[in-house]
């Protein structure tokens, strides 16, 4: 019985967030009711009160399981923190956009002009804290101190988080492992 109700439990959770997304694709999320939700949804607003408070911690979940993922992916390749070779990082790159693509939707609308701003905030300091390490290991050479270094992984985080934006706007165009080199291509050429 209880494997039924997990079952259960894990598609209400899939709707509502399913019905999230689908309005945020039209507004923000500050102009969402959780009416709104609920009947796209085609649940009650007491089912959508048993998992969540508001909209807000819906979206914040959604996020954060993103994240979460997205670090699953990055340790997968990287375990260890040192900069990745030009295979292993156009290998991650790829698992991460193949991650992005099975996941367009949400994706799509978190860093679209409806997604809450803080999205983009939270994973440019999730880029830095991954870039960040770098730094320590020794194999970012070209760049003379700490200051440049801070820059260029200001210009490459923003960069790759742009052409993914451009990228999920065009409807994914380019395919995964292109994109993928083109990526590995620039982050490469701003760090050695």
């Amino acid at each position: 019985m209880k494997e039924k109700t997990d079952i259960r439990v894990q598609f209400t959770r899939k709707v509502l967030r399913d019905s999230l997304v689908e309005l945020m694709k039209e507004k923000s999320i500050l102009r969402i009711s959780i009416r709104e939700i609920c009947e796209t949804a085609g649940v009650s607003r007491s089912t959508f009160y048993t998992y969540y408070k508001d909209q807000y911690e819906l979206l914040e979940q959604m996020e954060e399981e993103t994240f979460i993922e997205l670090d699953k992916v990055i340790k997968k390749y990287n375990p260890s923190g040192t900069m990745p070779t030009a295979k292993e990082l156009t290998a991650l790159l790829e698992d991460v956009l193949r991650y992005v693509a099975g996941n367009y939707n949400s994706i799509q609308v978190f860093l679209g002009e409806n997604g809450e701003s803080g999205f983009q905030r939270k994973i440019a300091r999730f880029l830095t804290g991954r870039i960040r390490p770098l730094r320590n290991t020794g194999q970012v050479k070209t760049l003379p101190d700490e200051q440049t270094l801070d820059y260029c992984s200001v210009f490459m985080r923003d960069g790759c988080i742009a052409i993914m934006q451009e990228w999920l706007k065009n409807g994914m165009d380019m395919g995964i492992r292109d994109m993928a080199k083109l990526l590995a291509r620039l982050v490469r050429g701003v760090l050695v």
